[in-house]
């Protein structure tokens, strides 16, 4: 049999199965792209770490790549798989653009301000609009957030969490609880590795709360308040005006007179507060039931920006 390869016979080849051929590359490429979306790890509702700027404010710039520098320090646990920045600022379709984000519980914590937005009434902010009366409930309840990690920790190191040694059983108990079924550890040599990683977590985690707890009793960071429908005030945002750099992640512009009496445009970052979204049910929960083991990142991220922006 004569069999072969001539410019006549890869002629017909070609013309009369080169469909054929095409398709078979793309059915290839698709089940190459369908496998690894399959084995890669997507971040899950709790994975993703995302800071929003509301209204006037606007990045500095130190804003740029800072979550990722964070994510890359290991300032931000193994378990934050995706991190992400948006400032939604005062144009056409920021407040769709933030409504939309919020319908489906995106964001993990918010700048705003405390600026004025009624020259007639004082109390009137930016975040009081946004956060008081039965809108409250967006944001969580410092008080209860702090005491909410003090009870975790308690959990995992004892009664005398501040010195006490990690229970090292109840936190990889943990760990598979939340990483049990995660792809990342599907051998006995990764699990090992991520039960490490667990127990750094922890102990990441009693650091950070002391130093921000020190920094609200010296006075660095304070609270702002916020009312309810019932005119009940609850500590909702840190307040970041002491943190005399912060203007270079973020700041809004404010007209001042300058010494020779002309008017100048400024970066101020005075008045500037961030809040925590409430996106879990674990809100005044016992340690035992909370879900959402990621919910206190959030002071990580705080004490970075009070030792990158506080100096």
């Amino acid at each position: 049999m004569d069999a072969r390869i001539t410019k006549s016979r890869l002629a017909n080849l070609l013309s009369y199965d080169w469909l054929k051929i095409v398709a078979a590359i793309l059915a290839a490429v698709l089940v190459i792209c369908v496998f690894f979306t399959t084995v890669k790890t997507r971040p899950g509702k709790y994975h993703t770490f995302t800071v929003y700027g509301y209204r006037e404010l606007v990045e500095g710039g130190d804003a740029n790549g800072f979550l990722e520098r964070l994510q890359a320090d290991g300032v931000l646990s193994y378990d934050v798989l995706k991190t992400e920045q948006e400032t939604f600022g005062t144009g056409q379709y920021a407040n769709a653009a933030f409504t939309a984000r919020r319908s489906t519980a995106d964001g993990t914590v918010m700048f705003t301000t405390t600026n004025r937005t009624d020259e007639e009434d004082p109390s009137v902010t930016v975040i009081s609009e946004l956060l008081g009366g039965d809108q409250h409930t967006m944001a969580l309840d410092l008080d209860t957030y702090l005491s909410d990690c003090e009870k975790y920790l308690i959990r995992f190191f004892g009664e005398n969490w501040r010195a006490g040694t990690l229970d090292r059983a109840e936190a990889e108990a943990c760990f598979l609880a939340r990483n049990g079924k995660d792809r990342r550890y599907r051998s006995e040599a990764k699990r090992a590795e991520g039960v490490l990683q667990e127990y750094e977590r922890f102990e990441h985690l009693r650091s950070d709360y002391i130093f921000v707890c020190d920094r609200l009793a010296d006075g660095t960071l304070s609270y702002v308040d916020i009312a309810d429908e019932k005119e009940v005030l609850h500590h909702k945002a840190f307040a970041l005006g002491k943190l005399s750099q912060l203007r270079n992640y973020y700041y809004y512009a404010e007209t001042t007179t300058n010494e020779e009496g002309e008017e100048v445009t400024v970066a101020n970052s005075a008045n500037v507060c961030l809040f925590l979204f409430r996106n879990d049910s674990d809100e005044g929960a016992a340690a035992k039931d909370v879900k959402n083991d990621l919910r206190y990142e959030a002071l990580s991220y705080v004490r970075a920006l009070v030792e990158r922006f506080g100096a």
